[in-house]
């Protein structure tokens, strides 16, 4: 007996889920020591398991782009400032707009999972 589609969607909204609060931690743990590579290397990761995921849940693409962009950005701003090329005063900035965009993500896991 196999599960329906919507049992396989809502689990893998949770798996997503869980994995977003897993990289929402140590991103914040990333930008208090941005010189860890290991730490680095485990968002990166983390980054690859959340994106199977979000491959899996096309309603969710928009959220998962924002996350991607907002990631982007703030591993940007801190490799630059690691690589002594500037002080990005926006670094604290561009962490919050990633958890915000990280929330609206979590957001549409939380609507893709049966209320029970």
């Amino acid at each position: 007996m196999s599960a329906s589609p919507a049992h396989a969607l809502s689990a893998i909204a949770f798996q997503l889920a869980a994995a977003l609060d897993a990289y929402e931690m140590e991103v914040a743990e990333m930008v208090r020591a941005p010189d860890d590579l290991d730490l680095y290397q485990r968002v990166s990761r983390r980054m690859d398991e959340m994106r199977r995921y979000a491959a899996a849940l096309p309603m969710v693409s928009v959220a998962w782009v924002e996350v991607l962009i907002c990631h982007f950005e703030l591993t940007h701003s801190l490799w630059r400032m690691q690589q002594g090329r500037a002080v990005d005063d926006r670094r604290d900035l561009l962490h919050a707009r990633l958890r915000q965009a990280c929330e609206r993500l979590s957001r549409k896991c939380v609507q893709l999972m049966p209320v029970t």
